[in-house]
């Protein structure tokens, strides 16, 4: 079971710095367990049939079916303000009022959320550069929302994007379906080399990306359906890590 160490090391590592005591994730692992079983015997699965499938208590396994759980998925109303302000001709990206009954950050912000104050939303897209401010105007810098470092909505879509990840290369795994995950991965670089990488990685990925979204966008009009998607990247440098002696 030593695979399993490159995966929970990560984890460890944040439940650790964030304050997660061990019983905390053990409680959620084992909500995994008990939704793994059930899923895989299409949720019929008895209580002694979870038991005999994942190694846990009846008792336990009782308590746990029981027990509610936090809904996934939730709303990042920042994501949502930067995509419509993006989108919609009716607000100009180059600039436009704080203030105002039409086409302000103000009439913008209420738009997506009624129940928090624009000017909360504005403080934190200037915090984190996504947006400036000059004067009365605001203006937007970027075509996607970045969350600050350590914020709750940063947990969120780590949450979200690396469990996407995994969820597509365990059901090539153990489903025979055929997700796209690749890479590329290489050692004895210099840190030049590895800037140089990194940089035409990110140029052409923003550049994908950014594709991917304008073609999506026009989509649900015209080819509504139950299915959603994610793609995505990452660009991992580690002085510490050591390559298997099969990787090239």
């Amino acid at each position: 079971m030593h695979w399993l160490d490159p995966i929970l090391r990560p984890l460890a590592r944040l439940a650790v710095q964030q304050g997660w005591l061990f019983p905390v994730v053990e409680l959620r692992l084992r909500h995994a367990y008990v939704k793994a079983a059930q899923t895989a015997d299409d949720g019929v699965a008895t209580d002694s049939k979870i038991s005999i499938m994942t190694g846990l208590q009846r008792r336990d396994i009782a308590r746990l079916r029981n027990e509610t759980t936090s809904a996934q998925g939730r709303r990042q109303p920042l994501a949502e303000i930067i995509a419509l302000w993006w989108d919609d001709p009716s607000y100009d990206p180059d600039g436009i009022p704080i203030q105002g009954e039409s086409a302000s950050f103000t009439t913008l912000a209420r738009g997506v959320r009624q129940d928090v104050h624009p000017r909360t939303f504005l403080d934190v897209l200037v915090q984190n550069g996504a947006v400036s401010q000059v004067g009365e105007m605001v203006a937007l810098k970027t075509r996607s929302y970045q969350p600050l470092a350590g914020s709750d909505d940063q947990l969120a879509y780590l949450a979200d994007n690396v469990g996407d990840h995994l969820a597509a290369a365990v059901s090539n795994v153990v489903g025979a379906t055929k997700h796209y995950d690749m890479g590329v991965h290489y050692q004895g670089l210099s840190a030049a080399a590895i800037k140089q990488l990194n940089d035409h990685y990110k140029s052409r990925m923003a550049q994908t990306l950014a594709e991917l979204d304008t073609m999506a966008r026009t989509l649900p009009t015209s080819q509504d359906g139950p299915h959603r998607f994610r793609a995505g990247g990452y660009f991992f440098d580690d002085l510490e890590i050591k390559a298997a002696p099969h990787d090239p």
